[in-house]
């Protein structure tokens, strides 16, 4: 925080070589997002010369910045633009090493650019200059790629995401003692938006993941949001959720990630909430935010290729593999519009297959006038992708004509699947009522009350469970837009003050 003197904030670099990002002088302050939660920083910082500096712990920083509106808005400001910096220049960087065009390589860098980590890319066939990287960090034997390395000598092979977090200090550690006001079960639009609400308003909140690698769900891979209110220009669906993360960390909700959550247990207040690696979390009321996924196509071989030339996101990362490459997007909706729009600003064309007559039943008109406008995309309507072809990595596809028949061949690397919603709701394990397709059912549409323990209709928000909650794309009936899941995450909080009110022991 303010120095007098000189201060520094480095990075001890994967080489074990001390990086300096900057220095501070005189009333200046450092830190950055990482003020915000329990992870590591990304940074050091250490006195260049004689001076003081005075320290602020966590709680200490956030009384300051509820305090000073004033210091908040500066000081805000400069923590993101600070995290901004150390990924567009490559600063206080992870090393990974890897094919960047395979499955767990993109795995691994897809976790890290969602999760705000910066990161430089060594592809081991990328020339002299790679192999005298791999050289300098002890790679240069076969390993099986990728190879993370986040300090002088410690490297990770082929990890998990949860081994990452633990490694990089991007995990944090849950009181088993605690009870939670809420326990927010997603963190895509939805539930960062009954986070911020909740925590705001002082409710003790957790945020938890039910299938997500980072926050943003479903809405985190659009690579450009155009028809939220408030940006004229659009937002790309990871900014948006990044945004949202610090905000609700600023008012005090922890964000628990990639710890996720594999049961919730109906019998009894506080709920439990069981996490994959056997840590509980109890909660007086829950809400359970966990969106939609997109739906997999029953083709011989789609697992195989899937990382392998098979996307389920549009982001700059994927971007990249297409450069002036002929790709294929599946799907009508406003997903597949953007992904289309963004993809034709890399790829030499784009071909877009619909199952249906066209687009103008399903996606929005700004996006169908875009598509109009570029000679890059062209559009099948009545068509269906039927055939995957390649070893390891996918090299063709073939699609047909639903109405004749009529089968083409293409030699395309890269297949984006943008096809419609299909519920995160397995890990409730029949625990809500669901309608037909699995999206749960609330307020006046629950028909079963046997689960309800004061034998009352549940209103609004409510599920067939009291205290439980469902918003956003996993309740059955909503509008699949990201205004809408906003909107439901904060008005859920009203209905969570009510039902702790009532919750008594």
């Amino acid at each position: 925080m303010p120095a007098r003197g000189s201060a520094g904030r480095s990075h001890e670099a994967p080489d074990g070589a001390c990086q300096v990002i900057t220095v501070h002088g005189p009333h200046q302050f450092t830190g950055e997002l990482d003020l915000f939660n329990d992870r590591k920083s990304l940074v050091n910082g250490r006195m260049a010369e004689d001076g003081q500096v005075v320290r602020l712990n966590r709680p200490q920083f956030r009384r300051l910045l509820a305090a000073e509106p004033d210091i908040y808005e500066t000081v805000m400001r400069a923590l993101i633009l600070r995290r901004l910096g150390l990924i567009q220049h490559g600063q206080a960087t992870v090393v990974v090493a890897g094919p960047p065009t395979t499955a767990d390589p993109l795995r691994v860098l897809r976790f890290l650019e969602r999760n705000g980590y910066p990161v430089a890319v060594v592809d081991p066939a990328g020339g002299p200059a790679a192999r005298e990287v791999l050289t300098r960090y002890g790679l240069d034997g076969r390993r099986s790629w990728p190879v993370v390395v986040y300090r002088p000598d410690r490297f990770l092979e082929n990890p998990t995401n949860r081994e990452l977090a633990q490694q990089l200090g991007l995990a944090e550690d849950l009181d088993p003692l605690a009870v939670y006001d809420l326990a927010v079960v997603g963190a895509g639009p939805a539930g960062l938006a009954a986070a911020v609400y909740a925590a705001s308003e002082g409710l003790r909140t957790v945020v938890l993941e039910a299938e997500a690698e980072a926050p943003g769900g479903q809405a985190g891979t659009s690579s450009m949001i155009e028809n939220y209110l408030g940006f004229p220009v659009g937002v790309s669906g990871q900014a948006l959720a990044g945004r949202a993360q610090v905000q609700a960390q600023k008012f005090g909700a922890r964000i628990v990630l990639p710890r996720l959550v594999v049961w919730l247990d109906c019998e009894r207040r506080p709920y439990t909430i069981t996490l994959e690696d056997g840590d509980r979390v109890r909660a007086r009321t829950v809400v359970v935010a966990t969106g939609a996924r997109y739906r997999r196509l029953d083709l011989p071989g789609l697992d195989r290729f899937e990382g392998n030339g098979i996307h389920y996101a549009a982001t700059l990362m994927e971007a990249g593999l297409c450069e002036n490459e002929e790709v294929a997007v599946v799907g009508g909706a406003n997903s597949a519009g953007q992904a289309g729009v963004f993809l034709s600003r890399h790829a030499r064309r784009v071909q877009m297959l619909i199952r249906g007559p066209g687009l103008s039943e399903t996606m929005s008109r700004y996006l169908q006038d875009r598509i109009e406008a570029t000679d890059r995309i062209l559009v099948h309507p009545h068509t269906e992708l039927t055939g995957l072809e390649g070893d390891e990595h996918l090299t063709g596809v073939r699609w047909a004509d639903n109405r004749t028949g009529a089968e083409e061949f293409r030699s395309i690397a890269n297949v984006f699947l943008m096809l419609g919603a299909t519920p995160n709701t397995d890990w409730l394990q029949g625990c809500l009522e669901t309608d037909h397709r699995h999206f749960i059912r609330v307020g006046a549409d629950v028909t079963d009350h046997r689960t309800r323990a004061d034998g009352a209709s549940p209103s609004g928000l409510e599920t067939s469970l009291p205290g439980v909650f469902a918003v956003g794309d996993v309740r059955a009936g909503s509008v699949k837009r990201v205004a809408s899941a906003v909107g439901e995450g904060s008005v859920v909080v009203a209905a969570v003050h009510r039902a702790r009110a009532t919750d008594r022991p």
